[in-house]
């Protein structure tokens, strides 16, 4: 992830709110890194925190994509953050923290 491009204007903070599954995905990767590679656990959260800190300042920048999708990559874990953005209201929406590997039948689940 990346800050915003130079001579971009200044950013918007968004909200950032988790959808029931997205915690839900948060707390089994967590699960998962707390049996399979307990030292990693700590480091994992806060690839994810950050994630969710840079979507709330620049929530607007990477395009829209799958199913009118925005998501972003953390940072050393193979995990995307897939949200919706609510411009006007000025919050982001979580639909989904999926492993790189999953494809668009698990993002599909979780589209209404």
């Amino acid at each position: 992830m990346e800050g915003a491009p130079p001579g971009a204007p200044d950013c918007v903070s968004y909200t950032v709110r988790l959808l029931a599954n997205a915690q839900r995905d948060l707390s089994e990767i967590e699960a998962y890194y707390d049996e399979k590679v307990p030292h990693e656990t700590e480091r994992c959260l806060d690839a994810f925190e950050a994630a969710l800190d840079w979507i709330a300042r620049y929530a607007h920048q990477p395009p829209v994509s799958r199913f009118g999708l925005r998501h972003v990559s953390t940072e050393t874990f193979p995990y995307y953050v897939w949200y919706r953005l609510f411009e006007e209201e000025q919050f982001v929406q979580v639909v989904a923290v999926l492993h790189h590997r999953r494809g668009d039948e698990a993002l599909a689940e979780r589209m209404p």
